[in-house]
């Protein structure tokens, strides 16, 4: 399941030492509208290990962030690319390189690669 977080929960999420995925994504975003239609098998992988998958929309217009937070938190998870797919472990962002995995046997490849590293 994919669950929907506001900054500030998410933030405190990470800060308090969860290990996550965290789907940054723009309204704008032909791929994150793409790859919404199948990350619901890549977030069940994962919960198969007890690790929640969070979404949460960045921008509603093309490169016009929703906040100075919210830039600034996408900055911290490895800068602008939507959709965005970072692996949280233990509060430690640690995989940011994923951007624009869009179709289910990417995201299914990559829900390999995050259960590798827990």
């Amino acid at each position: 399941m994919i669950i929907n977080k506001t900054l500030e929960q998410l933030q405190n999420t990470i800060t308090a030492g969860d290990t996550c995925i965290v789907n940054l994504t723009a309204s704008w975003c032909s791929d994150c509208t793409e790859q919404s239609l199948n990350l619901a098998t890549f977030s069940e992988l994962l919960a198969e290990k007890k690790v929640d998958t969070y979404s949460l929309v960045m921008q509603e217009q093309k490169n016009v962030y929703l906040s100075v937070e919210h830039q600034q938190f996408t900055e911290s998870l490895g800068g602008h690319g939507f959709p965005r797919t970072v692996l949280v472990i233990n509060g430690k962002v640690v995989d940011v390189d994923n951007v624009e995995i869009i179709s289910t046997e990417q995201l299914t490849e990559l829900a390999k690669t995050f259960l590798l590293q827990l």
